[in-house]
This record gives C-alpha cells, sequence and structure tokens, in this order.
C-alpha cells in the first residue's frame, strides 16, 4: 500500500523533497520523487515475499519460519523508523503497523508459540 499512496501523492513527496533540499531545481526534485517512489515500490516487494511466503509456511510449524518472521518483522520496525524520520506521510500508521510487527513476533515467542514449534525441529 506505502507505494501506491506515495504514487497517488506524488506532489506531497515532491514538496517533502524540495523542503528538505531547497537548492534542488525544478527537475531534480522531480527525479528525487521519482527515485523515492520507485525504492518504495522496491523495498515493498521484497517485504511482502518476506511476509506472504512465512506466513503460508507457518501453518506447518518449521522453526525456520519462526526465526524468519521474528527476523523480517523487527527490521520492519527499525526500517519503519527510517520511513518515520524521512517523511511525514505516515505518521499515523507507522507507530500501528510497528506495535502490530512486535505483538507477532511476541505471539511466536510465548509458551503456546513455543509449543507449536517445538515439535518440527
Amino acid at each position: 500500500m506505502v507505494p501506491l499512496v506515495m504514487w497517488a501523492r506524488e506532489g506531497a513527496v515532491r514538496d517533502e523533497v524540495a523542503a528538505a533540499h531547497p537548492e534542488f531545481g525544478v527537475a531534480e526534485v522531480a527525479r528525487a520523487a521519482d527515485v523515492a517512489v520507485g525504492a518504495a515500490v522496491g523495498f515493498h516487494l521484497v517485504l511482502l515475499l518476506l511476509c506472504v511466503v512465512p506466513a503460508w509456511k507457518l501453518r506447518g510449524g518449521r522453526v525456520w519460519v519462526r526465526r524468519l518472521v521474528t527476523v523480517s518483522q523487527l527490521a520492519g520496525v527499525l526500517f519503519s523508523v527510517f520511513s518515520w524520520s524521512s517523511s511525514g506521510m505516515f505518521h499515523a500508521v507507522i507507530p500501528v503497523l510497528g506495535a502490530l510487527q512486535v505483538a507477532s513476533v511476541v505471539l511466536l515467542w510465548v509458551p503456546a508459540g513455543r509449543e507449536f514449534f517445538a515439535g518440527s525441529r
């Protein structure tokens, strides 16, 4: 969703780039906004794969899946800090998603989660 929002609100992305870099000309601002949207698309496609594949495999109770989900979700929280600092566009959403990511990791490691994954090492 993030790349779609950024694409739909590309004018706001350009405004943020222009405010952060007043020395940029119109063409440089447009190019920087295009790079930001393109980077968001690439990053979020990789993130989507890191969420969909483990979610599909999670039912099998494999330990490697729990570890991958843990790492990917905690990395997502760290990357959200970067998003928070680089743009105000998602300030309302980032804390909610971060809390959900942390909650998913906690659920994987509470006793019931450990029991589920204990059966298949």
